[in-house]
């Protein structure tokens, strides 16, 4: 599958993975609509993408809100005129334990990790089955891996749940669009160099010898969008080689 002239949506798009996608998908001639909460970051993506000879467009958005959800994807589709791909990317990251004291950070890491993409999916699903091919890709984290230890499960609940809810919508996507042309990917990074753990206010949230490069990760991405059309890349685990 070829990129050029694809609409892509990526959600958390503004730092980090999502924005050293947005770079390469629109190197790949991708046409890009760029979401997320701060307008100031975004304007410097889109910024950027038009300065390198890209397509890019961007739509404040936060997507616990699913008032904003509607209205961002009415734009996008009175802007673009269709969408082919969506990233589901934004995510926050919390060490609150499940029977921690802080109710707020357990609905911010629940709404923004799962519900909030849930709801944008179903939101844009009418406009990916007007498409003879699409694609849903779903970034979640080795912490919904059953296999994969994720740290001290009495710090990485919180976490950890808000990314098995989207393993759980993901298979349940997959198999009701099984009859389509949509494919649905699951994406499961261990740690990786971004703003994820800054904005969280974790100490040294950089430069750490377990993290991999935000690039390399996003290499996969590009990878699993690219393949033939009869091949869907379901699921992908990557981690950091020690």
């Amino acid at each position: 599958m070829e990129l050029k002239d694809k609409v892509v949506i990526i959600t958390g798009s503004s730092q980090g993975l999502g924005e050293c996608l947005a770079y390469k998908l629109a190197k790949e001639g991708a046409r890009i609509a760029l979401l997320a909460r701060t307008e100031s970051l975004l304007k410097k993506v889109k910024e950027r993408i038009l300065n390198e000879n890209g397509e890019a467009e961007y739509f404040v958005c936060d997507i616990r809100e699913l008032d904003q959800i509607k209205r961002t994807v009415k734009e996008i589709v009175n802007h673009f005129g269709k969408v082919d791909i969506l990233i589901n990317n934004a995510g926050v990251w919390t060490d609150e334990d499940l029977e921690g004291k802080k109710p707020d950070l357990r609905r911010n890491a629940f709404e923004t990790n799962a519900l909030g993409h849930i709801n944008f999916t179903y939101e844009v699903l009418p406009i990916l089955k007007r498409q003879e091919k699409a694609h849903i890709f779903n970034v979640i984290s080795t912490s919904g891996v059953p296999d994969i230890p994720a740290g001290d499960n009495t710090l990485w609940k919180t976490y950890g749940a808000s990314k098995w809810a989207m393993v759980g919508f993901s298979n349940a996507l997959r198999e009701a669009l099984k009859d389509t042309k949509i494919k649905v990917s699951q994406y499961f990074p261990g740690g990786f160099d971004s703003n994820l753990y800054e904005n969280a206010g974790r100490p040294n949230p950089h430069n750490q010898p377990w993290m991999m490069k935000v690039e390399d990760v996003a290499d996969v991405i590009i990878f699993a969008l690219t393949r033939p059309d009869d091949v869907c890349v379901e699921k992908i685990v990557v981690s950091k080689m020690m």
